[in-house]
């Protein structure tokens, strides 16, 4: 658990800086981006781990479809998500603070 944690710390820390350069380098507001950055990263971090749902569901029928082989897998959706979706989900709560600190 301390493991996944100070992980998690790390990449939102990671992902903090990976933000705060880019927007150095687009020249866009930090406070303003940030919670927008972090929550389509998640959203797109929790997608790509994931399995089962709409888009797995797709591939496969792509797959299927290629090979002449229908393949039927149960609609249960998994999702295996690690320390860097938690950082990522940290480092959306924190900016979406900063951002609510800034614009009251």
């Amino acid at each position: 658990m301390k493991k996944i944690m100070s992980l998690s710390i790390l990449s939102a820390f990671i992902i903090g800086i990976i933000v705060w350069v880019a927007s150095l380098i687009f020249s866009f507001s930090y406070s303003g981006w940030g919670f927008f950055i972090g929550l389509g990263l998640s959203v797109v971090i929790f997608l790509a781990n994931s399995s089962g749902g709409p888009l797995s569901n797709f591939a496969t029928l792509e797959a299927s479809e290629t090979s002449w082989k229908i393949q039927k897998d149960d609609n249960e959706m998994r999702v295996n998500v690690g320390a860097v979706f938690y950082g990522s989900v940290l480092y959306t709560i924190v900016s979406f603070i900063v951002m609510v600190i800034t614009y009251l």
